[in-house]
């Protein structure tokens, strides 16, 4: 299974840790996205986990959603079954943790800011490369405003880079900075800060937080992903984006300078 589940104690409360296991770095495909938003399902029907866990297996948290599926036949199905692991994620009575390292680009990164708390590496390479891509990243915008203000939003999501763990730090993105090869060390002190509590305080408070996240950001969501699917996705920048990088090549982009309108995308 290329999502696994470990349950464990931290002290008064259960721990959930989700690990996504997929070779080719942790990259999230449409069967990869239905599992993991299938095991955040049972983690809730289940009642116990008052911490989640969001991990990567190896090398890499996860470098993304999978470009290859980036398509008019299967963007349509995954882009709102990945837009639901935030509405999966907000339903738990639980704090939910991210745990980052090696690469967290594009959707990953997306679904690490989708959780309460981000522990990070301080080599981790973070970013949203999709403008290179002639697309861009939904959730992100409305993630980014609601944390970091427009112009941090824009230039992390139109610049396309990396950004330092230390920088998305004092952004407020990144809530912990690990050393190299010390997130579990960094993870076990999270722990331990709650180690003591309630369960049933702890579950309460972190469904009052989900509930003010959703009127944050989270309810954006599905406008966006619709301005996504209906004016972005058959625009032939968008095509030309992804097969240049499918085909390992600079991209060739159309010469207007005007915004998307509907002639210019084939419906």
């Amino acid at each position: 299974m290329p999502i696994h589940r470990e349950e464990s104690r931290a002290g008064t409360l259960t721990v959930e840790t989700i690990t996504i296991d997929h070779p080719s770095a942790n990259v999230l495909d449409l069967e990869h996205v239905e599992e993991l938003s299938s095991v955040l399902h049972q983690v809730r029907a289940d009642d116990r986990a008052r911490i989640v866990i969001l991990r990567g297996a190896g090398d890499v948290f996860s470098t993304g959603v999978d470009i290859r599926e980036h398509s008019p036949e299967l963007m349509p199905r995954l882009l709102p079954a990945f837009h639901a692991l935030f509405e999966d994620l907000l339903g738990l009575s639980a704090v939910t943790i991210a745990a980052v390292h090696g690469r967290c680009l594009g959707g990953a990164a997306e679904l690490a800011f989708g959780c309460d708390r981000v522990i990070a590496e301080v080599d981790t390479e973070v970013g949203l490369p999709e403008i290179g891509l002639g697309c861009y990243p939904p959730a992100a915008i409305p993630q980014l405003l609601a944390r970091v203000g427009i112009g941090r939003a824009t230039g992390m999501i139109l610049g396309g880079g990396n950004v330092a763990v230390e920088t998305l730090t004092g952004w407020g993105l990144v809530d912990i900075v690990a050393a190299a090869g010390g997130i579990e060390e960094s993870l076990d002190a999270e722990l331990a800060r709650y180690a003591t509590w309630s369960p049933a305080v702890v579950g309460q408070v972190a469904q009052l937080l989900h509930e003010e996240t959703r009127r944050m950001w989270a309810d954006r969501v599905p406008r966006i992903e619709s301005e996504y699917l209906e004016h972005l996705l058959p625009h032939p920048d968008c095509a030309e984006g992804i097969a240049a990088f499918n085909e390992k090549r600079e991209p060739v982009w159309r010469a207007p300078d005007g915004l998307m309108t509907a002639d210019d995308v084939a419906l």
